[in-house]
């Protein structure tokens, strides 16, 4: 696995599909697997609230704020597995 510094250059969704191959890999760590299918899985409830865009801008900005904040936690949880 990259370590957290090359982690923050990718971007979130190659971040999803790290969570989720973590998520899909049998030798992974039950535990370990499950909470990359959950970061996988809020990533994509972010991706739907977003898309089309919503018409108010704010709501935009949190969708965007929530994301960074998601790959925050990505990065966090790859970096240290």
């Amino acid at each position: 696995m990259a370590n957290r510094q090359e982690l923050e250059q990718v971007n979130i969704i190659q971040l999803a599909v790290l969570c989720q191959r973590m998520a899909d890999d049998p030798t992974v760590d039950e535990l370990i697997a499950h909470k990359a299918q959950k970061l996988k899985r809020e990533w994509v409830v972010l991706v739907g609230r977003d898309t089309p865009p919503p018409p108010d801008f704010k709501m935009h900005q949190q969708v965007q704020k929530e994301m960074a904040e998601l790959k925050e936690r990505m990065v966090q949880f790859l970096s240290t597995v």
